[in-house]
């Protein structure tokens, strides 16, 4: 693919996404922000790979802006409840863990993070499929996720220490 070939892909592809995103719902946009972390990681773990640490580096700021900024920085903790905490607590562990695949080149974070994220995309998915007539029932199935995905990863604090996490726990709001 030439230069231009490249750029006229790169800017089809912000439109693309720009008016994906303008035209969707609060669920659409949660789904199109996870997806945007997955592909960074996926995108990240290919630089890793080819020892290309420039884009590397691009890669893990951009899912780590798209959490902070995105993902959590729009997390009503007030009215979430026990589901915005676990995916405060989630976004949170996300975010040391691309720090720490960046510094140490390790892939299984990456993928420790594709891991945990993709099954919480798959709750989003299906709260979007399950629409308003099954508002309660999309609760019970982010709650459960996000419950479970909580507890199978450890807390940022015991991993790291307390200075690490202290940086996170703050971070996007």
């Amino acid at each position: 693919m030439t230069t231009l070939q490249s750029r006229a892909a790169s800017a089809y592809a912000s439109v693309g996404l720009e008016s994906r995103a303008s035209s969707s719902s609060g669920v659409d946009l949660v789904i199109l922000l996870i997806e945007g972390v997955l592909d960074r990681v996926k995108l990240a773990r290919a630089a890793m790979a080819q020892r290309d640490i420039g884009q590397k580096i691009k890669h893990i700021n951009k899912a780590l802006e798209i959490i902070s900024e995105g993902l959590r920085a729009h997390l009503d903790m007030a009215a979430g409840g026990e589901i915005a905490v676990n995916l405060d607590d989630l976004y949170a562990y996300c975010s040391v863990r691309l720090l720490h695949a960046n510094s140490r080149n390790d892939l299984a974070a990456l993928d420790e993070i594709g891991e945990l994220l993709t099954p919480l995309l798959n709750a989003w998915m299906t709260v979007r499929a399950g629409g308003q007539a099954g508002a309660d029932n999309s609760q019970d199935v982010l709650a459960t996720v996000t419950r479970t995905l909580k507890s199978a990863v450890p807390s940022v604090q015991r991993l790291y220490g307390s200075n690490a996490y202290a940086g996170f726990a703050a971070g996007g709001r």
